[in-house]
């Protein structure tokens, strides 16, 4: 973690660097001329960011990256409803592709990406009868 900035401009810090990352290669594929219609949106979001992050609230604390141990197991159901949302909704627009004769291999892809990433966190985090316990004397 970035420990020499404090925690109020840690999260404005890293969305300015992606939007600046971001802007530049838009820049440079569709022209600079772009760049001022696109730059405001950036702006204002990095500005809410760090008003909401001096907040004594939630939101704050969730952008400061100082969570309570309700608000850790808020964001963990909130990951996990975020998962399955997007797990079912890439299956839905694989069939879509598949039977409207577009192109599906991006969302094979995805949907190849969401069973290798269960199957990786199912064999990190869960239990298996095949592994002896550790004993600790």
């Amino acid at each position: 973690m970035n420990t020499h900035l404090p925690p109020r401009f840690r999260a404005p810090a890293l969305f300015a660097f992606v939007a600046a990352v971001a802007l530049a290669i838009g820049g440079a594929v569709h022209g600079w001329k772009t760049v001022p219609d696109v730059l405001p949106v950036p702006i204002v979001v990095i500005v809410a960011l760090y008003l909401w992050g001096g907040r004594d609230s939630d939101a704050g604390a969730l952008i400061r990256h100082h969570l309570d141990e309700r608000q850790a197991e808020a964001r963990l159901k909130v990951q996990a409803l975020v998962g399955r949302v997007l797990s079912l909704a890439v299956a839905a627009a694989y069939i879509v592709a598949s039977t409207s004769k577009t192109t599906w291999w991006p969302w094979a892809a995805l949907l190849g990406v969401g069973m290798g990433t269960f199957l990786i966190g199912w064999l990190m985090y869960g239990e298996h009868r095949w592994r002896k316990p550790t004993q600790h004397q």
